[in-house]
């Protein structure tokens, strides 16, 4: 009877260990997909850093260049940095972008602005032409100063 309760209470204790066993190796298995999960996800998210910080390198080189006017390259710059969440002192330092890309974002774009009637569209082209001659030197040279720099 004794021999009974000690082969019943090592059956027991063996399938509670090989339940144990168990559990822990899919928590095992459940933790190292959750950290490939992050690290493809932290690989995406700094691809994407990369992605943008290109974007705002090519907007500023283009603008410098001439091939884009400052607001269309201001209103971009200051949306990409959004992306970045740039704030703080570096997002003080091109505050410029800001500035014009407020004073111009009221203005209707692509197949809106097509519907404007053209007296209209004239007055947002000679708002936009003031806000580019008021604050042109800045944005040109915080494009000048963000050339090689990352967020």
């Amino acid at each position: 009877m004794i021999n009974a309760l000690w082969l019943i209470g090592s059956a027991i204790i063996l399938v509670l260990a090989g339940i144990a066993i168990y559990l822990h190796w899919k928590l095992y298995k459940l933790r190292k997909l959750n950290k490939q999960k992050q690290e493809e996800a932290d690989r995406q998210y700094q691809q994407a850093r990369i992605q943008i910080n290109q974007s705002i390198q090519i907007i500023c080189r283009a603008m410098l260049d001439g091939q884009v006017r400052y607001a269309e390259a201001s209103l971009r710059i200051s949306r990409l940095m959004d992306q970045l969440s740039v704030d703080g002192a570096p997002r003080e330092e091109f505050v410029a972008f800001d500035k014009l890309a407020q004073s111009i974002a009221h203005i209707p774009i692509l197949d809106e602005w097509k519907q404007l009637p053209k007296k209209q569209r004239r007055e947002y082209e000679q708002h936009i032409e003031r806000q580019e001659e008021e604050l042109g030197d800045f944005v040109r040279d915080a494009a000048q100063r963000l050339i090689g720099r990352t967020f």
